[in-house]
């Protein structure tokens, strides 16, 4: 068997450079982006996620009361990313939501999200948001209790809504792996209960050597991967669409970023694929 060329590293090149938009002089010095014609489907009745270019990846939205993974290393913006979706309902469509946290303390979260001009407290106070954090010591009573405080909530609210940060962190609160399974499958069956549509964040790397899941990807009706890959000297951002039930969805990473008002901003037209240059370059 014929063994496959090797290319050098240094003929690898990414054809968006990891630089912010906002700066005419670096972005005049990027590579003009790729066209991309191809229409992804647009569905009707699905639910906007509030992420901006990520909708047209994914046919319009999430389907209403479904369940969407969004995976990533640590730092690749998934708290953001569930934040944002729940902000934008609240405001733009009046959907309350619900944020439950196993990690980090919501009230953290609401704090350092504040940075992108969510201002959760006053949704709290127009019943538009609540935030219910999980000790390990009560996880075991939301279990046997079929989630009372967070269906408490839910019906109180009408939340549409629903970001769990995270299924990782949950899962890592039971004595041993056989007790965490059960414990998210029973997880699963709530969620179909409380019929919001839902986020949940879990930490995990995909790379074409090696793959680290939590399993619960089979569980769910979308699974979002967000890469933070670094190249020489400096890390970019990319979005890869794994799976979304219901839809033809991109198959293509986009780059994304962070900008100070509105959180996570998406790239659909362009491509943070590695194209191999000609050897004479």
């Amino acid at each position: 068997m014929s063994k496959l060329p090797t290319v050098p590293i240094s003929k690898l090149k990414p054809n968006v450079l990891p630089v912010r938009r906002n700066q005419a002089d670096l972005q005049a010095a990027a590579p003009t982006p790729k066209s991309h014609t191809v229409e992804y489907e647009k569905r009707e009745g699905v639910i906007p996620s509030g992420i901006p270019g990520l909708d047209e990846l994914i046919g319009g939205g999430f389907e209403p009361a479904s369940t969407t993974l969004v995976m990533g290393e640590a730092g690749c913006g998934k708290t953001t990313f569930a934040a944002q979706f729940l902000y934008h309902g609240a405001t733009k469509l009046n959907e309350p939501g619900v944020l439950l946290s196993f990690e980090e303390p919501s009230s953290s979260i609401v704090k350092h999200m504040a940075k992108y001009g969510f201002d959760f407290a006053a949704l709290e106070e127009q019943n538009l948001f609540a935030s219910i954090n999980y000790k390990p010591h009560e996880v075991k009573k939301l279990v046997d209790e079929g989630g009372g405080l967070i269906w408490d909530t839910i019906s109180s609210l009408g939340a549409k809504r629903l970001a769990i940060d995270s299924l990782t962190s949950y899962a890592m609160l039971f004595e041993s792996l056989y007790q965490a399974r059960e414990a998210e499958l029973l997880l699963f069956e709530l969620l179909r209960k409380w019929d919001c549509t839902t986020l949940l964040t879990a930490e995990g790397l995909q790379t074409e050597r090696m793959r680290i899941t939590t399993g619960m990807e089979y569980l769910t009706d979308g699974v979002i991967l967000l890469h933070h890959p670094r190249y020489q000297a400096a890390r970019y951002r990319a979005i890869e669409i794994l799976k979304m039930r219901g839809t033809k969805h991109s198959e293509k990473m986009c780059p994304f970023e962070f900008v100070d008002t509105g959180g996570i901003k998406v790239y659909p037209g362009e491509t943070v694929f590695f194209d191999i240059k000609d050897k004479q370059e």
